[in-house]
């Protein structure tokens, strides 16, 4: 009698440890992958944003799509280390702003304008700038305006400070 009680209590708590940790994992998994990621990492304050990952990733493919003559998945992609060297080159751009941010190295409004005027593909038929073709390129690209102004910033911050290290 006495190890048929000792089955059964031991049976309850072998249960009650299962319903524990189903709950306990079932929490974890509420509560830490509910959450959105938007960013791969960090260098000091600047963080490496999901978005330009994918963005870079995805131009990055097209262009070895386009230098093979054949669409190039993510498989491939990572077969070859595309996706690394985008993260090497997202992780490099972020330590550069962060040295910049740190030194206070940053472009007025007049360059920031200059440069945006200059990109060519925001240039009308005429060769001037086409605010209708500025707002349909960041529109494919999923930027704001602003956006796109403070990364063309941060890259010209970027080139001072590259520029400076030589």
């Amino acid at each position: 009698m006495s190890s048929t009680l000792r089955k059964k209590r031991a049976s309850s708590v072998i249960w009650a440890l299962m319903a524990l940790l189903i709950l306990g994992l079932g929490g974890f998994g509420v509560t830490n992958f509910a959450g959105q990621v938007t960013s791969i990492g960090s260098v000091g304050d600047r963080k490496v944003d999901v978005q330009d990952y994918a963005r870079t990733l995805s131009s990055e493919m097209q262009a070895m799509s386009a230098q093979l003559g054949q669409t190039v998945g993510f498989a491939e992609a990572q077969a070859l280390g595309i996706d690394r060297a985008v993260q090497a080159q997202l992780f490099q751009a972020a330590a550069l702003d962060n040295a910049a941010d740190e030194l206070n190295v940053s472009v007025g409004d007049a360059e920031l304008h200059k440069r945006i005027l200059s990109i060519p593909a925001f240039q009308g038929l005429d060769g001037s700038f086409d605010r209708d073709a500025y707002s349909l390129a960041l529109q494919q690209q999923g930027m704001s305006e602003r956006e796109f102004e403070e990364k063309v910033r941060d890259e010209a911050a970027r080139g001072i400070i590259q520029a400076g290290a030589i």
